[in-house]
């Protein structure tokens, strides 16, 4: 017998949601988005955000850019660091280049 339970009815418990849980959510969002077969004039079909979707009033998630890190730019490396975003700046793009393939290996 399967049991059926109301979410109201359940003790809300509050969840360590971390930035790296964060970004993961984000992320498969768009990817999910991404999935969905398009009706002729572009809306979702059967989309479990039906009515809900950020689409629309704005962009759609499936046209967002996906956020990763480490990530690497110019001669720049963005790491997240006890949850905030940190730019680490090297004097040239080689140095750059040696660290972010280090943080990549981590």
């Amino acid at each position: 017998m399967i049991e059926v339970y109301d979410i109201k009815d359940m003790e809300l418990k509050r969840l360590d949601i971390t930035p790296e849980l964060a970004i993961a959510a984000y992320n498969t969002l768009i990817q999910f988005c991404r999935q969905q077969n398009l009706t002729e004039d572009e809306a979702h079909c059967n989309c479990i955000f039906d009515g809900k979707c950020p689409a629309v009033e704005r962009e759609a998630p499936a046209d967002w850019e996906e956020v990763h890190y480490p990530k690497l730019v110019d001669n720049s490396v963005f790491c997240l660091k006890n949850g905030k975003v940190k730019q680490i700046t090297y004097g040239n793009r080689q140095e750059a280049e040696e660290a972010f393939k280090e943080m990549m290996r981590r």
